[in-house]
């Protein structure tokens, strides 16, 4: 593809791709993640643990979802799944797949496509694993100058709960190396919950950490050859009523200004590019996602790096396009392809500071047991009229600018009620008004909204 002159815009990143088209298989999460995307992206084809090729039937798909049933599946079932029962190659050879463009990757994904000459656009499961190790966060921190939240890292059997207590008082923060999106995490205040943890956890990596009261957030990083780009600071709203009763669990973004101020934007994204310059010293290119804690004094604490696509990904990346910024999802792709290239790094950066008025609800099945969603019940443009739901003509997420009106995607698309399994997502809700308060909780609002999905969804 040869040298390329520095990348300044999105119109000059469409221009380059009209002449150097991209071609990807999505392996990741959802379905959805790529939808929308098929303009920028030669999509050939989708491996998913949930949705289906609905919004493009000419792409051919593979997920989990079946007629009248979605249960929970993770990525490492996905990659089970498809060794397991042998669907990989003969899906890649039948479409004709060249390259893989994976949410995470996996050690057997990483041997399949290296014999059968397949580009897979990720570094190393066994760099990632290194580097993702959460045991190992506060070296990361020091490395870059960042003060650690104090802790001490260690095997949860080789520790006591009084000791520990004297050190760091009650709650005490067990962050756990396994288990995404904080399903890892637990906040312990008695001897007997942190036996209960133990017993459980019996050989497991942790940090054991002082509780810290701040607000979570993240910004979406991708470390090229020459340059690191970071996104717009992306709140997280944790643990929030109704959507999941587990206080450590991620369950929400938001791109709305939140009274996060433009330094700690400014500082969050200088910070962003120290870890991508520290990790791409290590061998490392790509897609990354770290989280933080922010206290009330605006001091900003690094707390686990996931070295892997964030779970709004997709979303984010058409919010992106619809403000004339270039995808990080795409950058991430070209630095596999052609790492010529170069970016305009401080207007890119300086642009992605912005906030953004979009927030995402995830609804999963927390009922503690399976629920029914209703056949009739579809993905779409819904419009808030007189306390209820109406669905409009419109159905694509670049359609949706009305405040008064939300996007609703994954949900199981069947000619058939779908059985939901517990942990499992029913659907997403995108909105174009804020959904969360000052202390990063759910606002009045969009529990309206949550509401009002679940009892049209749900029989």
């Amino acid at each position: 593809m040869g040298i390329l002159k520095t990348i300044h815009t999105l119109d000059e990143m469409k221009d380059y791709l009209r002449l150097n088209p991209i071609d990807i298989c999505w392996y990741g999460p959802k379905s959805f993640d790529i939808a929308e995307l098929d303009h920028i992206f030669n999509i050939k084809g989708i491996l998913s643990c949930y949705g289906d090729n609905s919004f493009n039937k000419a792409i051919p798909i593979i997920s989990n979802d079946k007629a009248g049933l979605r249960n929970k599946f993770s990525i490492d079932n996905l990659a089970s799944k498809l060794d397991g029962e042998n669907l990989l190659d003969p899906f890649i050879k039948k479409f004709n797949i060249n390259s893989i463009l994976p949410y995470d990757v996996s050690v057997d994904l990483e041997e399949y496509c290296k014999n059968n000459g397949i580009k897979l656009f990720s570094a190393s499961d066994h760099l990632k694993d290194l580097l993702r190790d959460k045991t190992k966060i506060d070296n990361v921190s020091r490395a870059i100058g960042l003060q650690p939240i104090p802790g001490i890292p260690g095997v949860i059997d080789d520790f006591e709960f009084e000791p520990l207590k004297a050190r760091f008082g009650l709650p005490l923060f067990l962050h756990f190396a396994e288990g995404a999106g904080g399903t890892g995490n637990y906040i312990v205040d008695t001897f007997a919950e942190f036996e209960r943890v133990k017993k459980l956890k019996t050989g497991r990596k942790l940090n054991v950490k002082k509780y810290f009261v701040g607000r979570s957030s993240s910004i979406d990083v991708c470390v090229t050859p020459n340059d690191v780009v970071c996104g717009a600071l992306e709140e997280m709203l944790i643990g929030a009523p109704p959507l999941n009763t587990n206080p450590t669990e991620y369950v929400a973004s938001s791109w709305f200004e939140n009274n996060y101020s433009k330094d700690v934007r400014v500082r969050i994204s200088e910070i962003g590019e120290k870890i991508g310059i520290y990790l791409r010293d290590r061998g490392f290119l790509g897609f990354f996602h770290p989280d933080f804690l922010i206290n009330e004094q605006d001091e900003i604490y690094l707390t686990e790096l996931n070295m892997r696509f964030g779970g709004s990904c997709g979303v984010y990346a058409r919010i992106q396009l619809m403000n004339n910024q270039i995808p990080l999802m795409l950058i991430h792709a070209l630095s596999f392809i052609n790492p010529s290239i170069k970016y305009d790094i401080k207007q890119i950066n300086r642009s992605n500071l912005k906030p953004l008025n979009y927030g995402l609800l995830n609804i999963k099945n927390y009922f503690g047991k399976e629920v029914l969603v209703n056949k009739t019940f579809r993905s779409g443009i819904y419009k808030l009229l007189n306390g209820r739901l109406q669905i409009t003509k419109a159905t694509e997420f670049s359609q949706l600018s009305d405040t008064k009106h939300i996007h609703i995607s994954s949900l199981p698309h069947s000619d058939e009620n779908t059985v939901v399994g517990n942990g499992a997502p029913i659907c997403q809700i995108l909105t174009r008004f804020p959904i969360s308060n000052s202390a990063g909780q759910l606002n009045e609002e969009a529990k309206t909204i949550i509401d009002l999905v679940l009892s049209e969804a749900i029989i």
